[in-house]
């Protein structure tokens, strides 16, 4: 049996909540076990989440050498985590993935796993909105006609 005390338990790094669901391991503070092998708990925190405009170069270059970035951009695409680098991708990198389907989803862990550049698709351009074309009627009367009374 144990001494009655308890055992400390890490601070969850993000509390994701999804669909109003959030995770036991989350509410538990329990990790899963790639980030325990991950770069970002050496790291300052604040480089993964930069402010917004701010440069996420630091971040980057850290979760390129990471031996986690698969597992890490698997569980944010997974979870559909919406602040800060994971994976070595933005939130937007990962909503343009999420967006493109499962097919992009799948190729950007395969390229994570295979330390190759993350395949992100582009933002889909805006399609060119068609001119208003203005039509002249002209109508020309001998005549004058007689509308009908309104009822």
């Amino acid at each position: 049996m144990g001494t009655g005390k308890r055992q400390p338990r890490s601070a969850p790094t993000a509390l994701t909540i999804t669909d109003g669901t959030v995770s036991l391991a989350d509410l538990l503070g329990e990790r899963p076990t790639w980030q325990d092998a991950g770069l970002c708990p050496q790291t300052d925190p604040e480089a993964f989440f930069p402010e917004k405009g701010g440069s996420t170069r630091e971040a980057k270059k850290i979760c390129k050498l990471c031996p986690s970035k698969a597992d890490c951009l698997s569980w944010a695409l997974e979870r559909r985590e919406q602040y800060g680098i994971w994976g070595g991708l933005s939130e937007r990198e990962r909503r343009r993935i999420s967006r493109a389907g499962p097919g992009a989803a799948i190729a950007a862990v395969r390229a994570a796993l295979a330390d190759t550049p993350i395949p992100v698709p582009k933002e889909p351009r805006p399609t060119p909105k068609k001119k208003d074309q203005v039509v002249t009627v002209v109508a020309v009367q001998s005549e004058p006609v007689a509308l009908p009374a309104a009822a």
